[in-house]
């Protein structure tokens, strides 16, 4: 086990080499840090009883577990962003563990699909997938947005009648982002 300070307590990380003997050879000497707010950081399969008598010495200690969760470093894990110099043609898919960025324009019958964001420099036709593992915080930025469907997360848009490009007003670059479980197109900045 590992134990570092954080702001107003400590943080704990076991791991599958801890045992009930090496638990109480580490605890002992941080009785005193016991005392605040505890985190357990658990980073692979424990026995319970490891993780219960973590517990037991904080209540001992007069201390209080404030969260037990996975390490911060497989918390913040993002996949990585695909950046694309050229034009999707029609037909085209990509996908991305992360973002994805395309330096041009997305046709229609081409489909974008992300983990985090998608990212157009150009006119948007095509289908867009952002947040597509579940990420409500993900966005869809075009130059123009005339796709016939966005999704991001669970939710879906779709457009109305078919929309031409001289009948979208221009008004600048456009973002599409969830907001009370619909899918809202504003412009970019507003």
């Amino acid at each position: 086990m590992k134990a570092r300070g954080t702001r107003g307590g400590i943080l704990l990380s076991l791991t599958a080499a801890d045992t009930l003997d090496t638990l109480a050879a580490t605890l002992e000497p941080q009785r005193a840090l016991l005392a605040g707010k505890v985190i357990v950081e658990v980073t692979d399969k424990i026995p319970f009883e490891v993780l219960a008598r973590v517990v037991d010495a904080v209540r001992e200690a007069g201390g209080e577990i404030a969260d037990v969760r996975p390490p911060s470093s497989v918390m913040a894990a993002r996949g990585e962003t695909v950046i694309l110099a050229r034009t999707i043609r029609g037909g085209g898919r990509i996908d991305s563990s992360g973002s994805i960025v395309v330096l041009g324009d997305v046709n229609a019958g081409a489909e974008l699909v992300a983990n985090d964001d998608v990212i157009v420099t150009g006119v948007l036709r095509g289908m867009a997938h952002a947040g597509a593992s579940g990420n409500e915080k993900a966005l869809i930025y075009a130059e123009r947005i005339l796709a016939p469907q966005l999704r991001i997360a669970g939710e879906l848009a779709q457009s109305g009648a078919s929309m031409s490009e001289t009948d979208h007003e221009r008004n600048g670059p456009e973002v599409a982002q969830l907001r009370g479980g619909q899918i809202v197109v504003r412009p970019w900045g507003s």
